[in-house]
């Protein structure tokens, strides 16, 4: 009998520890790549890239965007601003125009009947209002950031 609870307390071990990697791998796969640079060449980044955002350090999307000061540069974002409203996923980091009219770089959770729920990886809390198909700016699909 005891044999076939520990079996069991394994097989359910088992079951949990695998479920959790596979929502990991589910909420990583959205994610931009980061590449690691020793410093800021903007003219390179211009050349190679159309869509740049210069992103501040306001700490919200830490560790995928580092903190510092809320006027300092702190990574570059490149953007696809072809991607089709319809084909966002829980996940991906977009930027979007909030309704204070500033610019966020945040992640997206959940949509709803209103539009995309988003907020800052770091942050404890939703944005308020919705990323929307009129505000969407595009995905961030690579980072640019200063070597530690």
């Amino acid at each position: 009998m005891i044999k076939v609870a520990l079996g069991v307390l394994l097989v359910i071990a088992i079951i949990a520890i695998t479920s959790f990697h596979l929502s990991q791998i589910e909420s990583v796969k959205n994610k931009p790549k980061v590449v690691e640079i020793d410093s800021f060449d903007v003219d390179a980044i211009l050349r190679e890239h159309r869509n740049v955002v210069a992103v501040r350090g306001t700490g919200s999307m830490r560790p995928l965007i580092p903190a510092g000061k809320p006027t300092e540069t702190v990574a570059w974002a490149i953007l696809d601003n072809t991607k089709d409203f319809n084909l966002l996923e829980a996940g991906m980091v977009v930027v979007f125009l909030h309704k204070n009219g500033t610019f966020l770089i945040h992640e997206l959770n959940t949509l709803d009947k209103d539009g995309w729920i988003s907020s800052g990886s770091y942050n404890g809390f939703y944005d308020s209002g919705r990323v929307t198909r009129e505000n969407l700016r595009g995905v961030v699909t690579l980072i640019y950031k200063l070597k530690k």
